[in-house]
C-alpha cells in the first residue's frame, strides 16, 4: 500500500503549473526547494538552469536529470491523469523539477526520495548519430508537453526505417501515451520516470533537456529543426513533419457526436482556447470576438479541452461567443487526447493558440493556424505545408518566455498583452486563405 499521495503540477524542464483563464493559477508552488548541497550531490550546479547560446555550450552541462532512490512507497498523479507508484529501495530516472515536487512529503517534511549514485551524467550516453546496427537500442524521453514530443517522432521514424531491427523504447507523461502508444517507431512505451534500469540497458540515450528552453538558437531557429541537429540527423524540412493516424475506432465514435449534431466531417473547425502556460493563452474576449466573426461567415466551430473544462467552456460559450448554434462543446467527449486527435481527423481546420493542437493536426495533413505571442510562428510551424499564424507586434514582442508565471507586463487578467494586438479580421482572411490549399 503506497503511504504517500502527491499530485504532480504540468512539468517541462522546469516546474510550471497549467493555467487557464477560466481557472485558477496558484502564486505559491507546491513543491519543496532542492539546496544548493543537494544540487551538489546529484552532480549539478545551480547555475546549470541559465541561458547558454549554443548546443556546444549546453552539452558542456550536465542535464538537470536526477537519479533517485524511493525511500518509501509513492504514489502521485501527473496533471489529473493516472496513479503511478513508485517503489521503495528502487532507483528511478526523473527530470529536476519532479524531484522537487517529490522528494519531501507537504504534510510532515518526511523524506520520500534521495540522491542516488550513480549521478546521471556518468551513465548518460547521449545519441549523436551513431549506427543502430545490430539490434542496438535507444532511450527517449522528454519531460515537456504534446507539441515536444511530436518535434521528435519525424527522427524516430528516420531512424527505424534506417535501421529496422533497432530498439527505441520512449518514455514520457502517462497524459501523452494514448498519443504515442499510436506510432509504429516505437517499441516499447514507458512511464515517466523510469527504473534506473531501463536506461543502464539501453545502448544509446535521447533526451532533450535544455534545448528549447536554455538554448539561445531557439530563438532563430524551427525546433524541428534544432531537434533534429541535436542528436545529430539534421534531417531536411520535408522529413520533420510528424506522421499520425487516429485511432479508427475513436473515430467512429466522433462520428456519433457529429451526427447528433448534425455536423458533416470537413465542415467543423477545431479550436483550443487554452496553452498549458497561461503566458500562451489569449483572453477570453479575444476568442469570443473571433469566433463571432467566424460563424458569422457561416463557418462550424467544435471547442476542444478535457472533460474536467466542460462547464466553463459552456460558459465561455455563453458568455463571450453569443451562444452561437454554430458552436459546439467536445470538451465532456474528450476522456483522452486520442478522442481529440480523432475530432480533428475530421475537420476542415485548426485554429488555436501556440499550443500541441497545431502540432496534431499537421501531423494528420489538417491545415493548422496559430495565434502567436510570445514566439514567432516561424520557430513551431515552418515545415507544415499547411500552416500559416499571425503574431503580436508588441515591441517586446516576441519575449521568448517559458513558464508557469504571467507575462511581466500583463494586467489584472495576466493576459499576455502581445495578444490583444492580434488583428481578428486580418487573422480570418488568413484562416479562410488557409482553407483554399
Amino acid at each position: 500500500m503506497a503511504e504517500f499521495k502527491i499530485n504532480l503540477d504540468n512539468t517541462e524542464d522546469e516546474i510550471r503549473t497549467a493555467g487557464y483563464w477560466y481557472g485558477h493559477v496558484p502564486e505559491e508552488r507546491k513543491y519543496r526547494r532542492v539546496s544548493s548541497f543537494k544540487m551538489h550531490e546529484m552532480g549539478l550546479k545551480s547555475e546549470n538552469i541559465r541561458m547558454v547560446k549554443d548546443f556546444d555550450e549546453l552539452r558542456s552541462h550536465p542535464p538537470n536529470i536526477i537519479v533517485a532512490e524511493a525511500l518509501r512507497n509513492v504514489t502521485f498523479i501527473q496533471n489529473f491523469f493516472k496513479e503511478q507508484i513508485l517503489k521503495k529501495k528502487v532507483k528511478y530516472v526523473m527530470g529536476l523539477g519532479v524531484y522537487q515536487q517529490l522528494h519531501k512529503s507537504i504534510h510532515n517534511k518526511r523524506s520520500l526520495l534521495k540522491p542516488s549514485k550513480p549521478e546521471f551524467a556518468n551513465v548518460y550516453k547521449p545519441y549523436r548519430g551513431q549506427s543502430l546496427e545490430g539490434g542496438k537500442s535507444l532511450l527517449v524521453f522528454r519531460t515537456g508537453g504534446i507539441g515536444d514530443l511530436l518535434f521528435i517522432q519525424p527522427n524516430l521514424v528516420y531512424l527505424k526505417k534506417k535501421y529496422p531491427d533497432c530498439i527505441i523504447r520512449f518514455a514520457c507523461g502517462p497524459q501523452y501515451q494514448a498519443m504515442v502508444e499510436n506510432w509504429d517507431c516505437i517499441d516499447e512505451m514507458l512511464d515517466l520516470p523510469f527504473t534506473l534500469s531501463k536506461l543502464i540497458q539501453s545502448d544509446y540515450h535521447i533526451l532533450f533537456e535544455g534545448v528549447i528552453e536554455r538554448c539561445k538558437l531557439a530563438h532563430s531557429e524551427n525546433a524541428y529543426n534544432l531537434f533534429s541537429r541535436w542528436i545529430g540527423l539534421d534531417l531536411p524540412d520535408e522529413l520533420l513533419i510528424p506522421q499520425q493516424e487516429p485511432k479508427w475506432d475513436l473515430v467512429e465514435e466522433v462520428e456519433e457526436v457529429l451526427d447528433d449534431w448534425g455536423l458533416a466531417k470537413k465542415d467543423y473547425i477545431v479550436m483550443q482556447l487554452r496553452a498549458s502556460s497561461p503566458i500562451r493563452t489569449p483572453s477570453p474576449e479575444f476568442f469570443g470576438e473571433l469566433m463571432k466573426k467566424l460563424t458569422a461567415r457561416g463557418h462550424n466551430i467544435v471547442i476542444t479541452d478535457s472533460p474536467r473544462n466542460a462547464e466553463q467552456i459552456d460558459d465561455f460559450i455563453k458568455t463571450y461567443a453569443g451562444s452561437s448554434d454554430k458552436i459546439y462543446n467536445f470538451a465532456s467527449h474528450s476522456k483522452s487526447l486520442d478522442y481529440t486527435i480523432a475530432l480533428t481527423y475530421h475537420s476542415k481546420c485548426v485554429c488555436a493558440t501556440d499550443s500541441a493542437l497545431n502540432h496534431i493536426a499537421a501531423s494528420m495533413e489538417i491545415p493548422c493556424f496559430s495565434f502567436c505571442g510570445p514566439f514567432p510562428g516561424f520557430i513551431r510551424l515552418k515545415t507544415y505545408p499547411k500552416a500559416d499564424w499571425i503574431e503580436g507586434v508588441l515591441p517586446c514582442a516576441p519575449c521568448f518566455l517559458h513558464g508557469s508565471r504571467p507575462c511581466p507586463k500583463a494586467g489584472k487578467d495576466g493576459i499576455s498583452p502581445c495578444y490583444n494586438e492580434i488583428n481578428k479580421d486580418e487573422a480570418i482572411e488568413k484562416i479562410e486563405e488557409l482553407l483554399k490549399r
